[in-house]
């Protein structure tokens, strides 16, 4: 049947509204897109609940021209009829047509209900990335981690598009208003020509000291994505982590995907994961190791609880590293109204940091993060 009415269109030369030929042709593709654009016109962006389903169907319904498409039909049926068929071949085929367009408008309700329910599924996503953003780390079940690696992936992609932006503005350069006013004494005042400052911003180094107990695990694991999805923002950085003892962990970062490596640096690490958190032996070791390596161009990220399960804090260790390096920066995992009880010794590291900032959630760490960056490149240090 379909046939005889691709024949008739062709032999008959019959001008007909676009939407005949595409109910007449079968072409479901192009009559999606014909439904598509009627919701464009219709408003179906505003579209947000089931109750508005059938008064977006309708809206998009209207916006073709019913009245053309039956005239057709008509003219359609009376050719074929002038080709001899008998009526019950006219019958069968009016019956098909009738069907075809019936079809049609049960796709337009069809292609409404589909926007629903997109539109509800992202909002379904977009709540569960809010609602994970704001959860405790340490309360995360491993689907929600799982999910939470795409959420820092896109914290990542945000605040380097932001430090991206603000860097074109910044090469543009900035009015040098004394060699402009100079200059422009020499035309009685009138500034001919305009001078820039450009000034040239160095990369900051960055290392990361991140304790990897069972407790603050998760904390580190995303600070790690974090951080290492930023690299480019940084001239250098490195990663240590430990329980007690403590092993850098740049080369795996350096070797393997970030994912990889993380798994690696959480797992796979020259420490005993299992032993009693000692921030005490981890800063004594860190700095008689690496104390030469430091300098007034790196800033240290320590991410840890200070739970030091009654060890000898050896606050010495922490004021050592200070003196050698631009500024440390400490995030902890723990509420704030847990620091200094029980075995926390976080009073006696305060004073050998420049910020000190409670870190229990994603939000609160791409918070901290983004400022970071931005607060170097402001400074242009």
């Amino acid at each position: 049947m379909k046939d005889l009415l691709d024949q008739l269109l062709d032999e008959e030369g019959l001008e007909l509204d676009e939407l005949t030929e595409l109910l007449m042709r079968g072409q479901g593709s192009e009559m999606e897109m014909a439904i598509r654009s009627g919701g464009q016109n219709a408003g179906l962006e505003r579209l947000m609940y089931f109750l508005q389903v059938g008064f977006f169907s309708r809206r998009i319904s209207d916006s073709f021209d019913w009245s053309a498409i039956e005239g057709d039909l008509e003219r359609i049926m009376k050719a074929l009829e002038e080709r001899g068929l008998d009526p019950g071949q006219l019958a069968r085929i009016r019956n098909y047509l009738e069907l075809r367009l019936e079809a049609f408008k049960r796709m337009i309700r069809q292609h409404v209900e589909r926007e629903l329910e997109r539109r509800a599924y992202r909002q379904g996503e977009k709540l569960t990335r809010e609602v994970l953003a704001d959860k405790p780390l340490f309360a995360l079940t491993p689907d929600e981690i799982a999910q939470m690696k795409s959420v820092v992936a896109r914290l990542a992609r945000k605040i380097k598009d932001a430090l991206a932006l603000r860097q074109r503005q910044e090469h543009k350069g900035r009015l040098d208003s004394r060699r402009t006013t100079r200059k422009s004494l020499q035309y009685g005042g009138i500034p001919m020509e305009i001078f820039l400052k450009r000034r040239h911003r160095e990369k900051p180094k960055l290392i990361t000291i991140c304790d990897v107990s069972d407790s603050v695990r998760n904390a580190s694991r995303f600070m790690l994505q974090l951080v290492w999805s930023l690299q480019e923002c940084f001239s250098r950085v490195r990663s240590y982590v430990f329980v007690s003892e403590i092993a850098e962990v740049t080369q795996a970062f350096n070797t393997y995907p970030v994912e990889r490596a993380i798994e690696w640096a959480l797992k796979g690490a020259p420490v005993d994961y299992h032993c009693r958190s000692d921030f005490g032996f981890a800063f004594s070791r860190f700095s008689k190791t690496e104390l030469d390596s430091l300098d007034r161009k790196t800033t240290i990220l320590v991410l840890g609880d200070a739970r030091n399960n009654y060890n000898d804090p050896q606050a010495w260790a922490l004021r050592l590293i200070r003196e050698r390096v631009k500024g440390i920066i400490w995030l902890n995992p723990e509420g704030q109204w847990g620091w200094g009880i029980g075995d926390s010794v976080m009073p006696l590291y305060t004073p050998s940091c420049d910020f000190v900032r409670e870190c229990r959630t994603i939000g609160q760490l791409g918070e901290v993060v983004d400022n970071l960056v931005h607060h170097w490149w402001r400074r242009g240090r």
